[in-house]
């Protein structure tokens, strides 16, 4: 089958495609639509109606596959004949009926399956052959190639490390999110969806993280100069210049007492290059240049370095490379004796260069550490001007201090003294913890699979242990439910207050209970059961021999093959447990040697007794009821065995206008499903399927009625009969033929309670 592409889009072709398999008449033929269907769905990998589309047309094709492979097996290699609209075709040449079931029942399920699998095999073999490079995706995984600008990357897939990039994963259909992380650029995250397809290509570009300058002195005020440009004032000791931008730059710092100045290079993911001598007059600087765990220290002139009071070695005209130095505050310290100056360094992940400019002068630098900002310090009683930034505030002090730390919305912490030397830095570090600002809820001796809810949400389920946790509730006054299947609803109002934890226990949890048991006792065991509420119509099967019911008046029936139903009402209250007790009677025996049905004696034709019903085992055709059948029969069957591995589900069969083993309508039962089937010269011609909710074949209750053109079969379904199939075929009278039972190979029924009223 071919389609004309010119001017078409996939979407029309694929609707074209679809409307062509209905002439498709031989298994190759479907070759060439599988192959085009594989091209349209590669040439479209984002498009997600195409897809789906796609999708449904090759579920179609595979039905259609089956569909002619099962004809072919059946028929030889001649092709299926194709669909035409035309009245209902005349039976064919007659087939006897012992084919006819072997044909459907003996190699239906066989073929099917052998249909599938070939037809499977086949198109996928077609497709590799035929695009090779389609068998990328195995597994039903797609390759993912991820790039990154600039490359070297830490690539994770929904929180999981997966490659370094650029770098290719492959990843089952669905929806993703890749992460980029490379030091010295912002993380960077894209969701992607995966769909089946061509490989998918993804592009993160990171951008580098802000740099900043920071400029920390003792001088009492000064001004920097940045680039030859005014950058700001010195004030209370430090400056700091945010997003400076990438490379080359200048800087100069001027008191009152004399100045200072270097230039330095600023790169993207790199650290701080800080360029040749720095020139100071009458002043000592220090630059350190910091990225990650590694740092440089440059000097006005040559001096020992120590870190946390370990000798690091001595700069020279390159300055001093520091190793391995670990995320968080140090020490570090220029010069030995009594002109060594102390000062406090911050490491972290990010590029910074930090210059310390220090004067002669009479003080020291106390460095207060806080983590957090908007902080409020005091320095022996008395409150600074300003406020901690960046978690932190840099104070010249001398001598003996004591420093207290306070913020709102966190726990008081002890105040702490330090000494400060002149020329030093001295850090103080304190740990602000917030003030709890959330409650809690604790359940206490609650009933298993009892939800518990604050308003609206569901916070959990009480477990065996009979107790629940839950935090993160707002201050304030809460409604708590509690659900629980056979109880009311029930809500306690409680007050919760930041810090605290509500418990619930005792009476809180005290439920009224909604629901009764009720304990059925059958009498044969597997008599079959239903009830309902006596305001309901509908009946429900009773599949547990204990029910839990809400409150009320309810009806049970039961019934089983071989004896009298029985209809008992119960009235069952809140919290009651009743035992209720359906034994079932026999009736009275029929005759003891013949059920007389049209001048027929059954013990005579093949039926034995067995509990009050007449078995028949096997006999194929065995005719019940000869002459005119104008009018209702009724009977109750049990199938006692029948089906097979080969022959399907087991099925009660019964037959009317029987002429001979090639003309008859037939009406077949299993438990799930009723169908019609009209039997001319030897052809059968399916005329209704049904589902029905009748169950197991233990006990079934059918009536037929024929009347003239028209045949009416119902079975009862609990207290109400329900019409199964009502079939007219004007011109046909129905009464002349014959009616009887069909039991073919080993299967067995029971029959009993049969009836025919004469219409």
């Amino acid at each position: 089958m071919k389609q004309q592409r010119t001017g078409m889009n996939a979407s029309e072709e694929l609707k074209g495609l679809d409307a062509g398999l209905n002439s498709v008449t031989r298994f190759s033929d479907l070759q060439p639509v599988f192959a085009r269907i594989e091209e349209i769905e590669r040439e479209n990998p984002a498009d997600f109606e195409i897809q789906l589309a796609v999708s449904d047309l090759k579920n179609r094709l595979f039905s259609k596959g089956r569909l002619l492979r099962d004809h072919q097996k059946a028929r030889g290699s001649a092709p299926m004949p194709a669909p035409v609209k035309a009245p209902p075709p005349t039976p064919p040449a007659s087939v006897s009926h012992g084919q006819m079931w072997k044909k459907a029942i003996g190699t239906g399920v066989l073929f099917g399956l052998i249909g599938t699998t070939l037809l499977w095999v086949g198109l996928v073999q077609i497709a590799r052959k035929k695009n090779p490079e389609n068998v990328l995706t195995t597994g039903n995984s797609i390759p993912v190639n991820i790039r990154t600008a600039p490359p070297g990357a830490s690539i994770q897939i929904n929180n999981e490390p997966k490659c370094t990039s650029d770098c290719r994963v492959t990843l089952p259909p669905g929806n993703y999110q890749v992460t980029a992380l490379l030091e010295g650029f912002d993380p960077i995250a894209s969701g992607v969806t995966v769909v089946p397809g061509a490989p998918i290509n993804i592009l993160l570009t990171l951008q580098s993280q802000a740099q900043a300058v920071r400029i920390l002195t003792d001088l009492p005020y000064g001004r920097v100069i940045l680039d030859g440009q005014p950058a700001g004032p010195v004030q209370e000791g430090q400056l700091v210049l945010d997003h400076v931008k990438n490379g080359e730059h200048s800087v100069r710092v001027v008191g009152p007492n004399g100045e200072t100045g270097f230039s330095f290079n600023l790169a993207s993911g790199k650290a701080p290059v800080i360029h040749g001598p720095i020139a100071a007059r009458d002043l000592v600087t220090v630059a350190v240049a910091s990225f990650g765990n590694q740092a440089t220290v440059q000097t006005n002139s040559p001096q020992k370095i120590f870190l946390d009071s370990q000798p690091q070695g001595e700069t020279g005209p390159a300055g001093l490379e520091l190793k391995n130095v670990t995320p968080g505050n140090h020490d570090l310290a220029i010069g030995e004796g009594p002109d060594q100056k102390r000062m406090v360094v911050t490491f972290g992940p990010a590029p910074m260069l930090t210059a310390f400019v220090k004067s002669d002068v009479n003080s020291g630098t106390l460095v207060v550490f806080t983590g957090e900002d908007g902080a409020t310090v005091l320095v022996n009683g008395k409150e600074q001007k300003r406020k901690t930034q960046r978690g932190q505030l840099r104070i010249l002090a001398m001598g003996d201090v004591s420093v207290h730390v306070e913020k709102e919305g966190f726990q008081p912490v002890a105040d702490k003294t330090a000494a400060v030397a002149k020329g030093e830095e001295k850090r103080i570090e304190f740990k602000l913890v917030p003030l709890p600002q959330v409650a809690a809820l604790q359940v206490r001796g609650a009933a298993p699979g009892t939800g518990i809810l604050l308003g609206d949400k569901h916070l959990g389920t009480i477990g065996p242990d009979g107790s629940l946790s839950a935090g993160n509730i707002p201050p304030g006054e809460h409604a708590i439910g509690l659900r629980r299947e056979g109880f009311a609803n029930k809500h306690v109002t409680k007050t919760f207050h930041a810090g605290d934890t509500v418990v619930l226990t005792g009476a809180d949890l005290a439920m009224v209970a909604t629901t009764g048991v009720i304990r059925l006792a059958l009498n044969p065991a597997d008599a079959q059961a239903t009830y309902r509420h006596s305001d309901e119509t509908q009946w429900h099967p009773v599949r547990d021999s204990n029910l839990k019911l809400e409150s009320g008046s309810y009806v049970f029936t039961a019934k089983a093959l071989g004896f009298t139903d029985r209809v008992e009402r119960i009235q069952l209250a809140a919290g009651e447990t009743r035992t209720v007790e359906l034994t079932l009677q026999k009736p009275p025996p029929p005759p003891a040697t013949k059920i007389a049905a049209g001048g027929m004696d059954w013990s005579k034709i093949g039926w034995a007794q067995e509990d009050g019903a007449w078995v028949r085992k096997g006999g194929n055709f065995v005719v019940i009821k000869s002459g005119s059948v104008n009018g209702t029969i009724s009977f109750t069957a049990m199938l006692k065995k029948g089906g097979g591995f080969l022959r399907g589900a087991g099925k009660i069969r019964w037959f009317v206008d029987y002429t001979d083993s090639k003309n008859y309508a037939v009406f077949e039962l299993d438990k799930k499903n009723f169908l019609s089937k009209d039997v001319r010269e030897g052809r059968a011609f399916d005329r209704e399927r049904t589902q029905h909710n009748g169950g197991e074949l233990r006990s079934v209750d059918i009536q037929v009625e024929v009347a003239g053109d028209r045949i009416t079969n119902r079975m009862r379904v609990g207290q109400q009969w329900v019409i199964l199939d009502s079939w007219t075929q004007p011109g046909r009278d129905f009464t002349d033929g014959k009616f009887g039972f069909l039991v073919p190979g080993t299967d067995e029924i029971g029959i009993s309670n049969f009836r025919y009223n004469p219409r």
